[in-house]
């Protein structure tokens, strides 16, 4: 589903301004990196806790420091999200996410658990998924409420990996899924980047080299728990994949969407014209409140029942 063609002044001023991410990432200084990176994250998110009235919980669960987000704007919580952070698994944490954490939970009105799973290269796979899939298992074991997973870029592929894991343990399945620019195929091939490879302002080819070399270490890109594109896809959840055209993971999005499609999975997938990856976090720019809408109203419809698959020991 292509989208307009017109970008907004904000968008359009952005693409005209923004510095193309050229600098390589030295792992030597990966805490400073972190602590600036976050820093940089501060006034969007303080933006997106005043927008949209969040309240935010610090609590452990499954043994994982966890964010628990809701938000003023809405009087009634109709279920629950867990929502996993982007920053290619090497930096990132749940504040990082607010504007789009925030717009979930009042538009879906939804109660969002955000885990701070463990990060590369101190931790590599699977280390990640290991956290988030215990920090899913316990949630799903103590709510009978509609379900929901959701994640950007690296936590597009973990929650894809989630979801994935969750049918080959027979757990609890989320009644849909959102999928941001998910980072679904960590291999290298440049070719595999066509047509955006050099088109993305804010994420650099030569970031998907260091990404795996980081996260993968050394393990095979194939494998299904660090690329969930080579992942069995039969019996996932109604999904929705957000992408642009400047993004440069829009290929491998487009690759999952045939996937999911060819396994009768049912999935959009919005091509957002212009675009770039995870424009949605980008909150003064009303391409990204549009597109958290649309996803809203896309989870929404699932908002209704229960998913049917549920482990043994799921509290009533």
């Amino acid at each position: 589903m292509l989208q307009s063609p017109s970008l907004s002044p904000q968008a359009e001023h952005f693409l005209a301004n923004y510095p193309f991410d050229k600098q390589a990432t030295d792992f030597d200084r990966i805490s400073d990196i972190r602590m600036a990176t976050q820093a940089g994250f501060q006034p969007a998110a303080a933006r997106a806790i005043k927008r949209h009235q969040l309240q935010i919980e610090h609590t452990t669960i499954a043994g994982v420091e966890v964010e628990r987000i809701t938000s003023h704007a809405t009087d009634t919580i109709k279920g629950t999200m867990m929502y996993i952070f982007g920053g290619g698994f090497i930096v990132g944490c749940p504040a990082s996410d607010y504007p789009i954490i925030g717009a979930l939970a009042e538009y879906c009105q939804l109660e969002i658990y955000a885990p701070k799973y463990r990060l590369a290269p101190e931790h590599p796979a699977p280390a990640a998924a290991t956290d988030c899939f215990a920090v899913w298992q316990t949630i799903t074991q103590q709510t009978s409420k509609p379900l929901f997973l959701a994640g950007e870029s690296a936590g597009g592929n973990l929650a894809l990996v989630i979801a994935q894991q969750a049918i080959a343990t027979n757990s609890r399945l989320p009644n849909a899924m959102a999928l941001l620019s998910p980072a679904v195929d960590l291999r290298t091939d440049e070719s595999l980047f066509a047509p955006t490879t050099h088109s993305d302002p804010t994420l650099a080819f030569r970031r998907i080299g260091e990404i795996a070399r980081a996260y993968a270490h050394n393990k095979d890109l194939t494998k299904a728990h660090i690329s969930p594109l080579f992942g069995d896809m039969q019996g996932l959840p109604p999904s929705i994949i957000t992408t642009g055209t400047r993004d440069l993971l829009m290929a491998m999005c487009l690759r999952l969407y045939r996937q999911l499609k060819r396994t009768n999975v049912t999935v959009e997938c919005h091509v957002w014209d212009g675009l770039w990856h995870v424009f949605e976090y980008y909150d003064d720019y009303p391409e990204a409140d549009e597109s958290l809408r649309e996803i809203a109203a896309f989870l929404n419809q699932y908002c209704g029942s229960m998913e049917p698959n549920l482990s043994n020991n799921l509290l009533a």
